[in-house]
């Protein structure tokens, strides 16, 4: 989620890399030869790709959100080349301003022609930087997947409403958890939000007038929370803070203890948490005796895939949620993230917290990225998802879902030590 819910969440395909590799890729020779040539060298493969170079730096663009080669660079946060049959190495990054995109789009428009460029890079999901240079210092762990997923949400931020409106089952998903959050704040004024993305849950609930205290690991995500917030009025009742899901205790040592009426984080950002273990005591702190806390959870077990797929004989993605973390591939995210069962998540949260309430969304219904074949349901939809809601709090259904929803009673004790 995003953190924005995952995301946050934004869909991967499968892989290929024919679109991304341009005019020299996949051993393509219906275009002009170039004067130079570029191959990106992975574990047990390399990849020719079309690319413009600035001094010591590279540029790479990935067309489709779907290909695996920039997920592995981002991961790592290096790539190895050969560039006109030399080796070269380089530290990599994902560019999100928007005019320095534009540039380099351009720069690539210049080299290609118009025909080719709109053929291999229209429209492209990623564009990477690449600094040549030293061997890149060994990156990876907590600080370095952190400015992956803060490149990766800003960089779809723009057009992540079109990513959520544009999917029956996305939508399908905030229509569950906004169902959820207003009946259990139906009393409840000053809402802190875990991962608000592009404000799916923030705006409906502003209108209704209360007041959200809104955190996300993306700047340009609350960019566009604050702008939609105050084209409509209700500026006034917003605020925000860049802070991922794992650090909201630093609101505790600013706001004070019982800030908020109630919190809540659905689909992202509790999933891109490698430890939950900071956020039940310092939800504990900021939520008062009673208060209680929403939580929309990418499932560990869900019987869709594990069903479907495995009828077809993709065991890897039948049972690819069981990975820590889930990489790229094996879910549907443009980053790797930590699925999460419903008794593990509510063990993290003992003994701050109590269990009030858990629903699979949906159970029956294939995820986001199956959508295609709730599409074929046409009229049948509404009464699948009828009966699929009557389902999602039933064991064991309960427990199967692609997502799920639970809510979480601040325990009335002192924070335990």
């Amino acid at each position: 989620m995003r953190p924005g819910a995952f995301v946050s969440t934004v869909l991967q395909g499968t892989e290929q890399t024919a679109p991304d590799e341009g005019p020299i890729g996949g051993g393509r020779t219906t275009a002009a030869p170039e004067p130079d040539t570029l191959e990106l060298i992975i574990p047990g493969r390399s990849i020719p790709l079309g690319f413009v170079r600035e001094s010591e730096v590279v540029y790479l663009v990935g067309r489709d959100r779907g290909a695996q080669w920039p997920v592995e660079l981002l991961r790592t946060g290096s790539a190895s080349l050969g560039i006109s049959n030399r080796r070269a190495r380089g530290s990599v990054d994902l560019l999100v301003d928007l005019a320095e995109k534009d540039r380099v789009l351009d720069a690539f428009r210049r080299k290609y022609g118009s025909r080719r460029f709109e053929r291999w890079y229209g429209n492209p999901a990623r564009v990477l930087r690449v600094r040549l240079g030293p061997e890149p210092a060994a990156l990876g762990g907590e600080d370095h997947y952190y400015d992956w997923l803060t490149a990766e949400f800003d960089n779809v931020a723009d057009d992540y409403d079109r990513h959520i409106l544009g999917n029956r089952i996305n939508r399908l998903l905030r229509d569950r958890s906004l169902a959820e959050l207003r009946r259990t704040f139906e009393q409840a004024g000053h809402l802190l939000e875990i991962g608000c993305g592009s404000g799916m849950e923030t705006l409906p609930l502003l209108r209704e007038g209360r007041e959200i205290f809104c955190v996300d690991i993306s700047e340009r995500m609350l960019d566009v929370v604050r702008e939609k917030a105050r084209r409509e009025g209700f500026g006034e009742r917003l605020r925000t803070e860049r802070l991922p899901a794992a650090l909201i205790g630093q609101l505790l040592r600013v706001l004070g203890p019982g800030a908020f009426d109630g919190a809540y984080s659905t689909y992202g950002a509790l999933n891109c948490e490698a430890d939950l273990a900071p956020i039940p005591p310092a939800l504990h702190g900021l939520l008062g005796p009673g208060k209680r806390f929403v939580a929309g959870v990418y499932n560990r077990w869900c019987a869709f895939e594990v069903i479907g797929y495995s009828l077809t004989g993709q065991f890897r993605r039948a049972f690819g949620r069981a990975g820590r973390p889930v990489r790229v591939g094996s879910s549907r995210f443009c980053v790797d993230v930590f699925a999460h069962s419903p008794s593990a998540f509510e063990r993290a949260f003992d003994p701050w917290f109590d269990r009030e309430h858990v629903a699979a969304v949906p159970v029956l219904l294939p995820p986001s990225d199956l959508v295609g074949y709730a599409e074929k349901f046409g009229q049948g939809f509404d009464r699948l998802d009828h009966l699929d809601r009557a389902l999602s709090t039933r064991w064991p259904f309960r427990l199967l879902g692609d997502h799920f929803l639970m809510t979480l009673r601040r325990n009335p004790r002192e924070s335990p030590t």
